[in-house]
């Protein structure tokens, strides 16, 4: 299990950086909401709007009495009018209550409560109405009743203040509870908020400060000398990533830049080693093949005098048969045919001699050219064109090989020594010729521009190059070839990263190998006077 490690000291800055922005709105939001709730509620709980709402009943009351002392003396005034005889009775009591704007009924009671006359109104008001009786005792007996109405809504009214009322005396006693409670919503928000505000802090920061801590390993082990670290840039388009990119590229530089002085401090001591190598081999040299011819001469006189016939002896007198070789003559033809053997070793030796002395004579040959390579002068020139002109002047090749060239569609300037870097093509091309091998060779070479450096590709379609000996390929004294010296390829490495460049092989898709020559491109070649 992977342990998170604590906070950094800027990654503590910033989660309490975003806290700080997250959370300093939210208490002036959190001190407004509590400065409205308060206002909200001293409006609401106003005491005189208590008052008020407290005092609607009573008020409503005041207006039920007064209208019922207001029945009471409009019955008193019918009663007044009231006719002594009976028949007269109805149709008054009928005028009354057409005139009297809420009376609904009225009806003379007997002393026995017997109804004497009566008269309702029959027209139907919209307006919902309740009854509001007034009876008025009459002198000799009896008694006139009225009914008044009165309007239904202020009775609901009447409700509905009491209901209010008593809501607001609720709300007044809770004040503080509802304040305390609006306090504590705001607070839960601006906690949650601020844990949010943390958490996304924790996050940018883990996710900074990781590829900043990266880049502080990768330049600690940078500092011990570890030329192939190198850090992840991510998929952000940020600061931060493009920092890590030019921190790759600058360690990419410097490695090559090491790897081009290493190579090249290798080379030249090589190349000491090469010319002391070609002085110690070459001077015995002349004097084995001088010894030798000598030798070859000595004995091509012997043997021409041992080829002498020898003088006729004289006849014997008498015919008589030749006498029998003596023991000298049987000597003298053992060692004729000693000598005959000993002259054929010789001549086989002399071959194998003069053979091994023209090979050393090659290699000391081979070892001083690479011991003498000179410092590069470089020039401008087009890439292409010197390609071209190579091909052209190099009859031979065409001999050996099928060869195709693409030049680059644009022009390729670069900065080179021609003498130098014809021989590393010539190298370049004769290693790819005796790779192929007895089979015809068919090279490849192609220029184009790929970024900011100019491309040249050499290619084969040999047997290609073993994995294991890509590594070395360069190498001086590296060969797979039998009668190579391993100095064809390490002589065009030195030509290249003198001009500045690069060179690689690698496997040609479809067989053979590949060799790529990387140049920096230099300022556009002046086209001339216009």
């Amino acid at each position: 299990m992977r342990l998170r490690a604590p906070l950094s000291r800027f990654e503590a800055r910033i989660v309490v950086a975003l806290v700080i922005a997250a959370v300093l709105p939210l208490l002036a939001a959190l001190w407004l909401a509590d400065r409205l709730v308060a206002e909200n509620l001293a409006v609401g709980l106003n005491p005189r709007v208590v008052d008020r709402l407290q005092a609607i009943p009573a008020l409503y009351r005041d207006l039920f009495q007064a209208r019922k002392q207001l029945y009471a003396a409009e019955a008193r005034e019918v009663l007044r009018g009231l006719p002594a005889e009976r028949g007269a009775l109805a149709g008054y009591l009928e005028a009354a209550v057409a005139r009297t704007p809420r009376l609904r009924r009225a009806a003379v009671l007997g002393p026995g409560g017997e109804v004497l006359a009566e008269a309702e109104k029959q027209a139907a008001e919209e307006w919902e109405w309740r009854a509001a009786p007034a009876r008025v005792a009459l002198p000799g007996g009896g008694a006139l009743e009225c009914t008044f109405a009165i309007e239904a809504r202020y009775f609901a009214e009447l409700d509905e203040g009491r209901e209010l009322a008593e809501v607001v005396q609720g709300a007044e006693a809770l004040r503080a509870d509802i304040r305390r409670s609006y306090v504590r919503a705001f607070g839960a928000l601006l906690l949650g908020w601020a844990l949010a505000a943390g958490l996304a802090g924790l996050w940018l920061a883990r996710r900074t400060t990781r590829r900043i801590s990266d880049l502080v390993r990768a330049v600690g082990e940078l500092a011990r000398g570890n030329l192939e670290v190198q850090v992840d840039p991510g998929t952000a388009a940020d600061e931060v990533s493009s920092l890590a990119r030019a921190f790759n590229a600058m360690v990419r530089e410097v490695r090559e830049s090491r790897d081009r002085i290493v190579y090249l401090e290798k080379i030249s001591g090589w190349q000491e080693v090469a010319r002391r190598l070609a002085h110690e081999i070459k001077n015995p040299l002349t004097p084995i093949q001088l010894a030798f011819q000598q030798l070859e001469a000595k004995w091509g006189e012997r043997m021409a005098h041992l080829a002498a016939p020898p003088p006729p002896s004289p006849p014997e007198r008498g015919g008589s048969p030749p006498a029998p070789l003596s023991r000298e003559a049987g000597e003298a033809q053992g060692e004729a045919a000693a000598d005959a053997e000993f002259d054929r070793l010789l001549r086989d030796a002399g071959e194998i001699v003069r053979e091994e002395v023209s090979t050393l004579r090659r290699l000391t040959e081979d070892f001083s050219a690479f011991a003498k390579l000179p410092e590069v002068r470089p020039e401008p020139a087009d890439l292409s064109e010197v390609v071209a002109e190579f091909l052209r002047t190099s009859p031979q090749l065409s001999e050996e090989a099928e060869v195709t060239f693409a030049a680059a569609g644009e022009p390729c300037p670069v900065a080179l020594d021609r003498t130098l870097f014809r021989r590393a093509l010539a190298n370049l091309t004769k290693n790819a010729v005796e790779a192929s091998r007895p089979a015809r060779a068919r090279l490849d070479l192609a220029v184009r521009r790929q970024g900011g450096r100019a491309l040249l590709t050499v290619a084969d379609r040999g047997p290609g190059i073993p994995p294991a000996a890509l590594p070395r390929v360069f190498d001086p004294y590296f060969t797979t070839k039998q009668d190579g010296t391993g100095l064809g390829l390490a002589i065009v490495k030195k030509i290249v990263l003198q001009h500045g460049g690069e060179i690689a092989a690698s496997p040609r898709t479809g067989g053979g190998a590949a060799f790529e020559v990387r140049l920096p491109l230099a300022a556009p070649l002046d086209s001339g006077p216009k």
